[in-house]
């Protein structure tokens, strides 16, 4: 039915049905100001930019939701010496990928409805390991929330204005203080090579 609504009011549609925690993205809290303020007007923007090219390309729900699949985040310029660099994002890759017909990308006969939408990648496995693959998505949540303990710390993001350090204080969730900890770590390293390197 959504292929009959005209072109914005069907996206709008199917990103609130694929992505509602998007719909008004707002960032976490314990973003300091100006930043919070900042980084909730990039993720909206950003997110009206998604849904305008979804749009204007007169994607169906099928075809956002394979298109929104290849391309999780946007490329990152290197932070360092080592590009990042991700084979899956490669341009030769996702050429092939997006020109696989929609109906290839699931297969009815595999065991569970996670590996029946990973048709392509199920595919390349010996047929002696469908039996064995993991039924779901796992999310690893046990060793993310160890990890992401030392999140919770944060002194010098606290220090330098970054982060709010009673929000910061308050917050639980894994995916948040994963970043805050990846964002102390830079600090801290930082730090170190200005004082190593010096004047």
């Amino acid at each position: 039915m959504a292929g009959w609504l005209p072109r914005g009011l069907r996206t709008r549609s199917y990103w609130a049905a694929n992505w509602p925690a998007w719909c008004d993205p707002v960032a976490p809290a314990v973003l300091a100001e100006p930043y919070r303020s900042a980084a909730t007007a990039w993720a909206r923007e950003w997110v009206d930019a998604q849904v305008a090219a979804h749009a204007a390309a007169g994607r169906s729900w099928a075809r956002a939701d394979a298109h929104d699949a290849a391309f999780p985040r946007e490329a990152i310029p290197p932070a360092g010496p080592v590009a990042e660099a991700s084979p899956f994002l490669h341009e030769t890759f996702l050429a092939a990928a997006l020109a696989l017909p929609l109906g290839d990308r699931y297969h009815p006969g595999l065991p569970s409805p996670y590996l029946r939408c990973k048709a392509q990648v199920v595919r390349l496995l010996p047929t002696a390991a469908v039996p064995v693959l993991p039924r779901r998505k796992q999310y690893f949540k046990a060793a993310l929330a160890k990890q992401s303990a030392s999140g919770c710390r944060a002194p010098l993001c606290v220090s330098a204005g970054l982060l709010d350090g009673d929000a910061l204080a308050a917050e639980t969730d894994p995916a948040v203080l994963l970043v805050v900890a990846a964002l102390e770590r830079w600090l801290a390293g930082a730090e170190k090579k200005a004082v190593i390197s010096g004047p």
